[in-house]
């Protein structure tokens, strides 16, 4: 009877040891993979906070830029109106019947006048052509700073390109996809994955990254966030040029 016991007591001693040993296994994975997970929320929350800085950053300057154009546009206007032989009998009944008027003497050309920002007139004439076309090419690079990178790295890690796809009412409205192509100082694609574009007259193209944009015929500002091959980051001028259905709609460069 003794000998029963002592056995009955020495499986439940070996069961309760592997399911302690189970346990403790189990334990291990699910807290490793809990601080995994910190680590990449953290990771992305990082990434998430400067890219938010820098929409904030371009949305002021644009916001400065503009009412420093509009108050130079202004101050032209009535320095002209100053200088010209108006008759006290021409009267105007408001600022933008002034602009027309001003527009219809000193330009041959269609005027459009673009009352997108209440604080702001601005005069454009009407591109004659149905493509887009990117104005304001700009680059910045970025460096993603956590655990996995050292602050002593000098290599960037992305590019931030941003870019404004110019007002024009012969293009149709809706969402575009613009293609953004890296060249590196040798004259290599920067893309991440091997990307290709092609048409069915077989005409590739590589790219670095794309965005899709809701243009609606107005000046649509855009920004992107290309990946870099770190083999292929080096010093030197890269070339920046934007496409929209194979066709190059803007280019710049870029020094780092």
């Amino acid at each position: 009877m003794s000998s029963r016991e002592n056995k009955i007591t020495k499986i439940s001693i070996i069961i309760l040891m592997m399911l302690a040993l189970f346990l403790s296994v189990k334990y291990y994975k699910v807290s490793d993979d809990f601080d995994n997970y910190i680590e990449v929320s953290e990771l992305e929350n990082k990434i998430l906070d400067s890219q938010l800085t820098e929409i904030l950053h371009k949305y002021d300057s644009i916001s400065a830029k503009s009412k420093i154009d509009s108050l130079k546009f202004y101050n032209l206007i009535n320095s002209n109106k100053s200088r010209s032989s108006i008759s006290n009998t021409t009267k105007f009944n408001s600022i933008e019947d002034s602009i027309v008027s001003y527009a219809k003497k000193q330009q041959a050309n269609v005027v459009v006048l673009n009352k997108k920002k209440p604080n702001a007139v601005y005069l454009k004439l009407l591109p004659k052509t149905d493509k887009l076309s990117a104005l304001n090419i700009s680059a910045k690079g970025v460096k993603i700073y956590s655990d996995n990178y050292s602050l002593k790295d000098s290599k960037i890690q992305q590019l931030r390109v941003c870019f404004t796809l110019e007002e024009n009412q012969l293009v149709k409205s809706g969402e575009k996809t613009i293609y953004v192509q890296i060249v590196n100082p040798k004259n290599q694609i920067i893309s991440v994955g091997n990307t290709f574009l092609e048409s069915d007259t077989n005409i590739k193209l590589q790219y670095s990254a794309f965005v899709n944009a809701n243009y609606q015929k107005y000046d649509t500002d855009v920004c992107t966030y290309v990946n870099l091959e770190q083999k292929k980051t080096i010093k030197g001028k890269y070339k920046i040029n934007i496409y929209h259905e194979f066709v190059k709609i803007g280019t710049t460069d870029f020094e780092y």
